[in-house]
């Protein structure tokens, strides 16, 4: 149980930490926008889902196929290739039957095979004399496995005592199969004609199997039907064919899942189409040739067996077949037996049967992952990945989900494969793709929501400039600042502490509280930056941090519009019988150390200098001379040239820490 402890619902506990951080990521963002973003990415998975599943995925399967296809296949099944040598040896093609006959009863009679298996219809008639010696050879054998076809299409093909053969068929060659499927897949998976080969081959042939291999839709060839459901009846794939030979007592059950016997569990995938099972393929026999096992030129097995009737050394011993399953077909280019697979695009028709016999023999199966697997796969990968994107840092994240993508990529190409688990990959893969691009559209999505949430707070500080260039050189916030000119406007409450004595605490705030509110926009809506408020007084402070060569003029129209605000505030506290307020401002312009001032830890935007100094002492002398809005000699050149200004110039006066007195003018207010 310990070892578990890390997944406990706990404060400390991982778990706790994920849903933390997922519920304070929801309520971080607006409902519209985590829709907006759920939807977006249900549409992109479901897409990417069917893109990769039907175009991608097929590809991926062929070369994890061809990496891993390290496996020899099975000496005991070889194969008698008819290929050009022997088109060049025996001559022009199509052969008597006669050279048929010949390499059957070489094989099972002289090399002591365990099965011959035919991978090649005879569907037409000879003439009537070779014929009938022909079929009259075959009936002497019992080992040799012939090829039947179906097809989906009842009239595709066409046969010479169609009922009579379908009889002969169903009680001769079908197979008794316990299938548990229903019947409504049963039935679509139903074939509707046959091609019975000739009647007369069928009453000779002691053994029948189908050769069906149908390529998917791209070509190539990746699976096929060991059973086939033909009017009532099920009939074997040539591989199931020799599997029944050589265990004569096995009984097979169909189902959903499965084809099993007491010696193998073969996957079975079902579809509207058939019951199918995946080849498993194995290594190359040589590099020149795609072949996995092992073959011999099927003009030497004639010759042989003239040699040996002629009591000469074969060049082919007879022992080489002894207890072996040989599989003859055509490999001539002339006869187009010639397929493609995920290990190359000229690959022997021929080594495909012989494949799934081996396959079948030694219970070696691929196994495809089921929907819920495929769906526990997705789903990891894609909450492994957004997690790691919502908890670790940007370069951490990426790091750990590149070696996210390697590391599924190598347990596919290097322990399912090969352990005949084939896992998808394509999905996976484009699935972790997906997530890194929800996961950080979602973050970007999240901090641009932050960040207006921060710019909504901010506007209650400073003007949308001043706030726009913070969050645009949000890289520069750090300690030291510089010099500029400025003017700082100072505004307090006169008497305040006195007010405050005579109520209580929570009437003071409910003053204070209203007083800013009504302020504050004001000294935004004139460019002015909030820059602190200190118990009832208040410092702004216009030119900075956005450059303005009028910020004098500003600061004078806030203070004007400010000590308006007032007296409509004072006739709503007259209404309401509260307490009422008076303000005095002072302005002052000039050169201040502007910036960042604090620790590495705590910052604090501000200004510092005479400037500020001033303003703050002037204020305090509105109070002396009874006036409300007074301004330095140095603002006061800055707005002068303002046209209808009523001013009055009060008197030069000592200021504390100024060795020289200085002028202070009261502005009454703009004439229109």
């Amino acid at each position: 149980m310990k070892k578990l402890d890390f997944l406990r619902y706990k404060k400390d506990g991982v778990l706790h930490k994920i849903l933390t951080l997922l519920a304070k990521s929801y309520k971080e963002m607006p409902v519209k926008n985590f829709l907006a973003v759920f939807i977006a990415s249900i549409m992109l998975f479901a897409s990417v889902y069917y893109s990769c599943q039907f175009f991608l995925e097929p590809g991926a399967y062929n070369f994890l196929v061809w990496l891993s296809s390290n496996k020899k296949a099975s000496d005991q099944i070889v194969i008698v290739d008819i290929d050009n040598n022997s088109i060049s040896q025996i001559g022009r093609w199509p052969w008597k039957r006669a050279y048929y006959a010949d390499i059957f009863e070489y094989l099972e009679k002289d090399g002591k095979a365990q099965l011959v298996v035919f991978d090649s219809l005879i569907r037409s008639k000879d003439n009537n004399k070779d014929d009938n010696e022909f079929f009259n050879r075959i009936k002497k054998l019992n080992k040799v496995v012939f090829s039947v076809f179906f097809s989906k299409q009842a009239d595709n093909y066409e046969n010479q005592n169609d009922e009579n053969s379908e009889k002969l068929l169903k009680n001769q060659f079908s197979l008794k199969i316990d299938d548990t499927r229903s019947q409504k897949l049963i039935k679509k998976t139903e074939y509707s004609g046959s091609s019975y080969v000739l009647y007369d081959l069928l009453k000779s042939a002691k053994n029948l199997g189908s050769v069906m291999v149908y390529p998917d839709k791209d070509g190539i060839i990746r699976k096929y039907e060991p059973v086939i459901y033909f009017k009532n009846s099920y009939y074997p794939s040539l591989s199931l064919e020799v599997f029944s030979k050589l265990s004569k007592d096995s009984k097979f059950v169909l189902n959903n899942k499965w084809l099993e016997s007491d010696k193998f569990k073969m996957p079975i995938y079902n579809s509207s189409h058939g019951a199918y099972t995946y080849i498993k393929w194995y290594k190359p026999f040589s590099k020149a040739e795609l072949y996995s096992h092992k073959s011999y030129s099927a003009w030497k097995v004639i010759k042989s067996y003239e040699q040996i009737k002629n009591g000469q050394k074969p060049i082919l011993s007879p022992d080489i077949f002894k207890d072996k399953i040989v599989v003859i077909g055509a490999t001539a280019t002339a006869l187009n037996d010639i397929k493609s697979t995920p290990l190359g695009s000229n690959y022997s028709g021929v080594d495909i049967q012989a494949t799934c016999i081996d396959n079948i023999l030694n219970n070696d199966f691929i196994h495809k992952p089921s929907p819920v697997i495929r769906f526990i796969i997705l789903f990891g990968v894609t909450v492994i990945t957004l997690l790691a994107i919502l908890l670790l840092q940007p370069l951490y994240s990426t790091i750990f989900i590149l070696l996210l993508l390697v590391g599924y990529f190598n347990i596919c190409a290097f322990i399912a494969y090969p352990n005949n688990f084939a896992l998808d990959i394509t999905v996976p893969l484009a699935f972790i793709f997906c997530s890194f691009t929800v996961g950080y559209g979602y973050k970007y999505i999240l901090e641009n929501s932050k960040k207006r949430q921060i710019q909504k707070i901010m506007a209650k500080y400073i003007s949308k400039d001043v706030m726009t260039n913070v969050l645009n050189n949000i890289e520069d916030v750090k300690l030291g600042g510089k010099r500029a000119e400025v003017t700082v406007l100072f505004a307090d409450i006169r008497g305040f502490t006195s007010i405050s004595e005579s109520l209580d605490p929570e009437q003071v705030s409910a003053i204070l509280n209203l007083y800013f509110s009504e302020m504050i926009p004001i000294i935004l809506k004139h460019n002015g930056m909030l820059n602190k408020f200190m118990g009832d007084a208040l410092l702004a402070v216009f030119g900075a941090p956005i450059e303005n060569s009028e910020h004098p003029i500003m600061a004078v129209k806030c203070a004007i519009e400010m000590l308006e605000k007032v007296k409509e505030l004072q006739q709503k506290w007259l209404e309401e019988n509260n307490t009422l307020i008076e303000i005095g401002i002072a302005i002052s312009t000039g050169e201040v150390f502007l910036g960042n001032i604090g620790s590495e830890d705590r910052l604090e935007y501000t200004v510092i200098g005479d400037t500020v100094n001033i303003a703050s002492r002037i204020e305090a002398l509105n109070k002396l001379f009874n006036t409300k809005l007074l301004i330095s000699q140095t603002t006061f050149e800055k707005v002068e040239k303002i046209k209808n200004l009523d001013y009055i110039k009060i008197k030069s006066v000592p200021i504390r820490g100024k060795s020289e007195p200085i002028d202070i003018y009261e502005i009454i207010k703009f004439i229109d």
